[in-house]
C-alpha cells in the first residue's frame, strides 16, 4: 500500500483512499484499544506492544476534555480505567494526562500503574510510520475537531477515522458530511436483521475501500458478502467477546479458531478487530497469510 497522504479526490463523493489500498490477500488484523495483554488499554505501552505483534492497525478511543484538549481514552468517565472520577469532559486534558492508568481493561479491582493517559498526539507520535491507527470517534460531530487535530501534527498518512452511520443516512450523505473531509474515513454499519446486503449496496455509491460491519448473525453476513465483493469494499469484522455477533468471538476462537476466524477468513473478512492480537497473527501465519502492514 501506498505510504503517502493524498489529498481529497477529485471525486467529492467518494470514500476511495490509498491509506486503505492493502493488497487483497492480506488480511488487516486491528487491536483493539492497543494489545492490552499485559499493558493498560489505550495506554502508549499498549500501542508498542500491538507493533510488536505485527499487527497492521491499532483502534484507540478518543474523547475531549474541558478545554478541548484531545485524550485517549474510551469511556465518558475516568473511573474505570484511571485514578480519577467523573466524567472526562469536566476535567482538562492536562489534569487527565497526570492521571495514572489501571492495569489491563481496569475496573474497580485493577491495580495502578505508572503509566499515564496519553493525549492523542502523544498516541500518533508513537505510531507514526509503524502501525496505522483507527480513532473511534464517538459521534459524528466530534469529527472536524479530531481531525483538526490530526493534520496539525502531519498525521494524516496513517490514519483513519470512523462513525458510526444509520441505515437511513447510508444513501443520502449531504456533501458537507465530515466522512468526505480530508482524511480516510470507514463508515462503521450496524445492520438490523437481514438487512446486511442492503446496507452495503446502500453505501455503493461512494466506493468504500473498508466498511466496519455489525450484521445481525453468520448467515446475514454471508448473504452480504457478495455485495461486499461487487463494491470492491473490505469487510472489517469484531471478534471481541462484546461483538455484535455474539457467537464469533475472541473466547470461541482462542477454544476452535478454525470455527471463527477460520470461518470469516473463509466468507472473505478482510479485517479482525480483536483483543487477542497475538492467536490471531500466528493463526494467519498458520494459513499461509500475511498480515496487512502499511
Amino acid at each position: 500500500m501506498t505510504s503517502r497522504f493524498a489529498a481529497p479526490a477529485a471525486e467529492p463523493l467518494s470514500l476511495r483512499s490509498p491509506v486503505l489500498d492493502f493488497d487483497p490477500a492480506d488480511i488487516l488484523v486491528i487491536a483493539h484499544r492497543g494489545s492490552w495483554a499485559r499493558a493498560p488499554e489505550n495506554s502508549i505501552q499498549a500501542i508498542r506492544d500491538a507493533i510488536a505483534l505485527g499487527v497492521g492497525m491499532v483502534e484507540i478511543d478518543v474523547r475531549q476534555a474541558a478545554d478541548g484538549a484531545m485524550v485517549v481514552i474510551h469511556d465518558d468517565t475516568l473511573d474505570r480505567t484511571t485514578e480519577g472520577t467523573g466524567p472526562v469532559r469536566a476535567e482538562t486534558g492536562e489534569a487527565i494526562r497526570r492521571m495514572r492508568l489501571r492495569e489491563r481493561g481496569g475496573g474497580k479491582g485493577a491495580a495502578l500503574t505508572e503509566k499515564r493517559v496519553p493525549s492523542l498526539f502523544e498516541a500518533l507520535e508513537e505510531a507514526r510510520g509503524r502501525v496505522l491507527v483507527n480513532i473511534d470517534t464517538k459521534s459524528v460531530s466530534e469529527l472536524p475537531a479530531v481531525s483538526a487535530e490530526i493534520l496539525s501534527g502531519g498525521f494524516g498518512a496513517g490514519v483513519v477515522v470512523k462513525a458510526e452511520l444509520k441505515s437511513g443516512e447510508l444513501a443520502q450523505l449531504p456533501t458537507d458530511h465530515p466522512a468526505f473531509g480530508p482524511l480516510p474515513f470507514m463508515p462503521v454499519v450496524v445492520s438490523a436483521p437481514q438487512g446486511f446486503a442492503g446496507d452495503l449496496a446502500a453505501l455503493a455509491p461512494l466506493s468504500p475501500f473498508m466498511i466496519e460491519c455489525k450484521p445481525h448473525c453468520v448467515a446475514d453476513l454471508e448473504t452480504g458478502m457478495e455485495v461486499a465483493r461487487t463494491i470492491g469494499a473490505r469487510i472489517w469484522l469484531n471478534t471481541l467477546d462484546v461483538a455484535h455477533m455474539t457467537d464469533f468471538n475472541d473466547t470461541a476462537a482462542m477454544a476452535d479458531p478454525d470455527a471463527i476466524w477460520g470461518r470469516l477468513l473463509d466468507l472473505g473478512v478482510g479485517a479482525m478487530q480483536t483483543d487477542e492480537s497475538q492467536a490471531l497473527v500466528a493463526y494467519l501465519a498458520g494459513r499461509g497469510l500475511k498480515s496487512a502492514r502499511p
